[in-house]
């Protein structure tokens, strides 16, 4: 998932642009948003197992044909990470995702993942087994994820933005840094090729 990109446009195509004070920058960058991302994690309680804040990971592309600097955040070993930070709608109710992108039931998941994700989460918590109210009896594991999917499913997930708030926060601490860092880049630049035309576009 794409969450910064730096687009330089030059119109002059003859040029080409370094951006080495940026590129260090944007690694230093990178480094407090996994590091307040798995604080943020933690405190949330949806870390069970330690897989999803192992996971997280960003990438720097800098490519200089057509000098554009793209930088992503993801966890390639916990897809479901997305789900954790924008929360999930439920088949049912949406309060408690109301502006999440995804929704049980919309047949774009992984058929039994929900249910799969529940048991696994049960067993390594570990969950206390509950009492039927019926029965007395503690119930099973299945029983367990049973019901408990049936309330995921029904009314969703909450978000936790543990991984686009610690974006936007460390961008905050960060932009005036990352705009040195281009000031800096562009001093150099504008030494060679002071007589060219050129525009650039920040997206986040």
């Amino acid at each position: 998932m794409r969450l910064i990109s730096l687009d330089i446009q030059l119109l002059d195509t003859r040029a080409t642009l370094d951006m080495p004070a940026l590129t260090k920058e944007f690694g230093k960058f990178a480094k407090e948003v996994m590091r307040r991302a798995r604080i943020s994690l933690a405190k949330s309680g949806k870390n069970s197992t330690g897989n999803l804040s192992d996971s997280l990971a960003s990438a720097l592309y800098v490519d200089k044909r057509t000098n554009k600097i793209t930088l992503d955040f993801n966890a390639p070993e916990a897809p479901y990470w997305e789900f954790v930070d924008q929360g999930v709608q439920g088949s049912f109710s949406k309060l408690k995702a109301p502006y999440s992108p995804f929704k049980f039931g919309s047949g774009t998941g992984q058929k039994g993942g929900l249910r799969n994700g529940i048991r696994e989460w049960i067993a390594n918590k570990p969950i206390k087994q509950w009492k039927s109210t019926k029965s007395g009896r503690f119930l099973s594991y299945d029983q367990m994820t049973h019901l408990i999917s049936r309330s995921v499913f029904m009314y969703g997930i909450a978000p936790s933005y543990f991984y686009s708030g610690s974006l936007e926060r460390t961008f905050k601490k960060y932009k005036e840094k990352l705009e040195d860092a281009v000031y800096e880049d562009y001093e150099v630049f504008f030494a060679d090729n002071f007589s060219r035309n050129y525009k650039i576009e920040i997206t986040i």
